[in-house]
Parts: C-alpha cells; sequence; structure tokens
C-alpha cells in the first residue's frame, strides 16, 4: 500500500483489461484516494466521502452500491471490494465505477439489443429509478405513468402486458438480478411481438386451405344422397387438430366408394396438418446448428420431471477455450466442432436422457434416474472421450463440466442449476479439463 507507481499500475490494469469500469480508485482504511485511474477524476489524495465509499469503509466487504451522486457530481454505480494485509488487518478498499450517464459496459452490452421495430431494454432498480435506458436523457428519472413497474417490481421474473410512459401498448419481459435489486425489463410493441405468431397461422392455413376447401365441395355435391357418413365426416373435419381425429374417422362407415375415398383424403389431410405442426413443434424445441434441444425445451422437461417427482442429475458443460477455435479457424469451423460435440455427448444418452445447448458452447445432459455420484462417473467418462476425439482441422479440445443432482424434498430447480454452473466454474477455475460435484462449500 505504500508503493505508488504500483498502485497507480494496478488500477490502471484494473480498468483497462476488462473496459469494465469508467474510472479505478485505491484508498486506504481512511479513505483516502492512494491512487486512481484515469487521474482527470481529481480525486488523487482526496478522502472520499460520496454514498459508495463511506459504505465500503464502514461494511468492509464486497458490495454494489445503489445509485448515487460522486464527489465530481457524476451519477454512478461503485462497485468495491475490502483489501487486507497478510495480518489480516483492513488497509483500505479498491473500488470500480460505472457512470450511468457516460458511455459504460451497461450501455455496450444492452446497447446491442435495441431494434428499429420499437423493442428496446432499459435498467430499473427496487425505487424505480432508470439505470440505463437508450434514451441517455431518461437515465437517473424516475418510471411514472408506467401501469405494469409495481407489478414487475414485486415479481422475481416473467412477462406482461403493460401500458409505458408514452402510452403505448408493451409486451415486457423482465427478470431481477438479487445480487444488485436491478431489475432488467425487456420490451416490445405487442402488435410487432404478434406479427411471427400471424405468420405461422397464415402458413398453416395456406398449406391446409385446398385440402379442407375440397373436402366440403364433395360433401356440398353428395350431402343428400349419402348424408350420413359425409355428415359425420364433415363434424370431423371441423376438428382436424384434435390428437385423436384419426381414430374417430376411421371408425366412421363408409361403406361406398365415394364415402371411402372421401375418408382417405381426410385422413391424409390430417395426417399432413399434424405433421406441420408436429414439424413446427419440433422448430420451436431445437438448435437450428447442432440439432440439440434448447434451453426451451430443456425447461419443459425439467418442469415434466418435477412434477412427476423424477428424480435426475444434470452435467452443466462447457467448451474449453473455445473462442480460440473460432479466432483461430472461423466460425465455421467453431460450428463444425459444436456439431461433433453434440453427437458425442449423444452417446452417452439413454431413452428419457436429454442433450440442450444452453449458450454458445454450453451444453447440458440431463441424466434422468441417476444418483450423483453416478453422473459423475458418466462426467468423468464424457470428459475423457472429448479429449481423446479427434475433431477436423482443430485436433483435439477438451470441456469442464459441473455435475449436480434433484430429487424430491431436495434444492429447488434454480439452486440446483446455479449449483451446476458454480460448479462448472469451479473446474474451470481449477484448470479446466476436470468435472466438479456441486458442493455446498461450492454453491456458497
Amino acid at each position: 500500500m505504500g508503493d505508488e507507481a504500483f498502485l497507480k499500475e494496478e488500477v490502471d490494469r484494473l480498468r483497462l483489461q476488462t473496459n469494465s469500469f469508467n474510472s479505478v480508485v485505491i484508498t486506504d482504511d481512511t479513505g483516502i484516494a492512494k491512487a486512481v485511474s484515469p487521474e482527470t477524476t481529481g480525486l488523487l489524495g482526496r478522502q472520499l466521502k460520496s454514498v459508495g465509499s463511506l459504505e465500503a469503509l464502514e461494511e468492509k466487504r464486497s458490495l454494489i452500491s445503489k445509485p448515487f451522486i460522486s464527489t465530481i457530481k457524476n451519477l454512478l454505480v461503485f462497485i468495491s471490494t475490502p483489501i487486507f494485509d497478510p495480518k489480516n488487518n483492513y488497509v483500505g478498499f479498491v473500488g470500480g465505477t460505472i457512470y450511468l450517464k457516460k458511455p459504460n459496459i451497461l450501455s455496450k452490452i444492452l446497447g446491442q439489443h435495441y431494434y428499429e421495430n420499437g423493442s428496446y431494454i432499459y435498467v430499473v432498480d427496487k425505487q424505480k429509478q432508470i439505470l440505463y435506458h437508450p434514451d441517455i436523457d431518461r437515465i437517473g428519472d424516475y418510471v411514472t405513468n408506467n401501469d405494469g413497474i409495481d407489478e414487475i417490481i414485486m415479481s422475481q421474473e416473467g412477462g406482461i402486458v403493460l401500458n409505458n410512459s408514452y402510452g403505448k401498448n408493451m409486451l415486457a419481459g423482465y427478470a431481477n438480478i438479487p445480487s444488485t435489486d436491478w431489475i432488467i425489463i425487456t420490451q416490445s410493441p405487442l402488435n410487432v411481438t404478434l406479427i411471427p405468431l400471424t405468420g405461422i397461422m397464415e402458413k398453416v392455413i395456406l398449406r391446409t386451405m385446398p385440402m379442407v376447401i375440397g373436402v366440403f365441395i364433395f360433401i356440398w355435391f353428395f350431402a343428400r344422397a349419402i348424408s350420413r357418413p359425409l355428415q359425420l365426416l364433415a363434424e370431423k373435419a371441423k376438428s382436424l387438430d384434435n390428437p385423436e381425429v384419426n381414430e374417430e374417422i376411421e371408425k366412421i362407415n363408409s361403406w361406398y366408394a365415394e364415402s371411402l375415398s372421401l375418408k382417405k383424403a381426410i385422413l391424409s389431410g390430417v395426417k399432413l396438418l399434424h405433421n406441420q405442426i408436429g414439424q413446427l413443434q419440433r422448430d420451436s424445441e431445437t438448435d437450428p446448428l447442432t440439432g440439440a434441444n434448447n434451453r426451451r425445451a430443456f425447461q419443459v422437461k425439467l418442469k415434466k420431471l418435477v412434477l412427476l417427482e423424477q428424480p435426475f442429475s444434470i452435467l452443466s458443460l462447457d467448451i474449453d477455450y473455445f473462442k480460440q477455435v473460432n479466432d483461430n479457424y472461423g466460425h465455421n469451423v467453431g460450428d463444425e466442432v459444436l456439431k461433433q460435440q453434440t453427437q458425442l455427448i449423444h452417446r452417452f444418452c439413454r431413452d428419457g436422457d436429454m442433450v440442450a445447448r444452453t449458450g454458445g458452447e454450453e451444453f447440458i445432459l440431463l441424466l434422468k434416474d441417476v444418483e450423483l455420484n453416478d453422473a459423475y462417473l458418466v462426467a468423468e467418462r464424457l470428459r475423457i472421450a472429448t479429449e481423446q476425439e479427434v475433431f477436423d482441422t482443430v485436433g483435439h479440445i477438451t470441456v469442464s463440466i459441473g455435475v449436480a443432482a434433484w430429487s424430491k424434498n431436495s434444492v429447488s430447480i434454480d439452486e440446483m442449476l446455479s449449483s451446476a454452473d458454480k460448479a462448472l466454474y469451479e473446474a474451470k477455475g481449477q484448470g479446466r479439463n476436470r468435472c466438479i460435484i456441486a458442493t455446498p462449500d461450492i454453491t456458497k
């Protein structure tokens, strides 16, 4: 703490290595700034008396402050962690600031999701103060005239139809960040959101309409002469989306050739419609690149298992250094690696298990009726198989795996998923290419 050159080098490194903070400061145990980056803040040698600094000095623990006006009149969020000497004596803190009304890490990340169709993302705290908004002039203001913000603040996550501050009907999805009590909200105009659903309905109608029209024209001409079978067929044709309609049509007594032909045509149309609906369902649950299940299908599977009180384990898997594969060989080669890795994971699946791609290079293998220790053995075999696999162009890769399990009366699903992620991060922190079981020590 007495080496000014070292402290200056350290604050510059912390500010520049991630580009996450607008400024970084190191203070002594009285709050006097010993090193500041950038130096243009004018804080060097001054005693910091901002809300975030005083809280850091008092609490002596890692903190994320509420938004406040700083010593140099910036609206900011202050992220700090204490510094202790080898004898565990408190000697100060290191803190990073995010200037909410200037270009910052929030605007860099969330600004990429602004769409020209009127959709946008913004961030508020529990007091309804806006921390990020595409319109920089609204940062620091409080949300008013928004009939859904109170419900959003009371809930952890979900979706809602609301009337925003400009009087527009919006569809909002939101999630709470427990570590900061911030709420991230994405809003889209309701009419824009319904466009994809309208397109799907139009496709279904266009593909089935010729068959439906043909069926009803045929019924119209022959109804008087052969009323009974055609009447029954017409009634069933009104419920083509019923999964049991095939069996019901088969039971109709089509005792003459014309009726029998119509019956076959309807059955063919029902099969086509059900196939199309099934294909749409598969498309909505499948990752288009690898053919694995996507996060939506994975969540549905979890709900079913929990409803049935069916115990299971999950392997949370991440390809080590995958960014280097894309950087060195290109994204096309990276895509082929993901496909081959998916095929490899499928080798360890049984009936009832599931492989899901939940991120860029992140996968989850769900093992039904498998206890934690057995799941760890599967994870080790999968890790070794990956290490030994030869990937085109790339050669060899490795994976890190976090292992967790769920059973009736155990932790919640969210806690189980979180523990698996923490075990995965622990595997990466221990050097990668390893499997870690989620334990209470890791999940703290």
